[in-house]
């Protein structure tokens, strides 16, 4: 479904899509001390510290303030995510995605390619974010690694993104503006400058799908692809 298309009398949009952030982060804030309580830390610890059971914990309570507020928004103001967002899977979605998601990979992975050979970063600051947290994964940490990035992420980022995000976008603007700017949103909110054009890359084709196939399964599965390759490739 294009902006075009969508007619549904929809009350919806950026002020959720900026309340969802708020939110997210309030509710992240407020809990993080009963995460740290729950795995034996000290709110003193640094960040760089803290083992994956906390940074899975934190997640929790910052996932569902996003995915809440994009939720309450089309069940409260629209018809529902189904209708609004596109929140429908198909058969063929999984492998669609999982091939366009692991190519999508592939291609912003060599995008790194002029930053490494003109500049002074080397492969290690770029992977270094996702690095830190796969090193903390061992034995059972692998499947709580798994269940956070390559599970929930993608769901809660895909309806959040290219659901609420760009369907917003797509009342005000062309679908590709709207495709250009929820991507670079996208990117931008991860807060990681040098994962930036991996995101942004990943971002577009999401996008992409939602607009072209008019459902979010196509992206959802790209997604768990894309994150699940880097985690594969971190872990070995």
């Amino acid at each position: 479904m294009t902006g075009d298309q969508q007619l549904e009398p929809v009350a919806w949009g950026l002020r959720d899509a900026v309340l969802g952030f708020v939110f997210a982060y309030l509710l992240t804030i407020l809990l993080s001390p009963l995460a740290y309580s729950m795995t034996g830390q000290s709110t003193s610890t640094s960040s760089s510290d803290l083992p994956l059971s906390t940074i899975a914990l934190l997640q929790v309570p910052f996932y569902a303030g996003m995915l809440g507020v994009a939720l309450w928004a089309s069940f409260r103001k629209g018809n529902g995510p189904r209708v609004d967002y596109g929140l429908d899977m198909r058969w063929a979605d999984a492998p669609l995605g999982l091939v366009v998601g692991v190519l999508t990979q592939i291609a912003a992975t060599l995008l790194y390619v002029p930053l490494l050979w003109w500049t002074s970063v080397d492969s290690n600051d770029i992977s270094k974010p996702a690095r830190e947290l796969t090193d903390k994964a061992h034995g059972s940490g692998v499947v709580l690694l798994i269940l956070v990035v390559v599970v929930a992420a993608p769901i809660v980022e895909e309806i959040f993104f290219r659901g609420l995000i760009l369907r917003t976008l797509q009342r005000r603007f062309s679908d590709t503006w709207a495709i250009v700017i929820s991507s670079a949103v996208f990117a931008a909110a991860h807060f990681e400058p040098l994962q930036f054009p991996a995101l942004f890359v990943f971002g577009l084709v999401a996008a992409y799908l939602a607009t072209r196939t008019g459902r979010l399964g196509p992206g959802i599965w790209a997604h768990l692809a894309f994150n699940g390759f880097a985690v594969y490739s971190l872990l070995q």
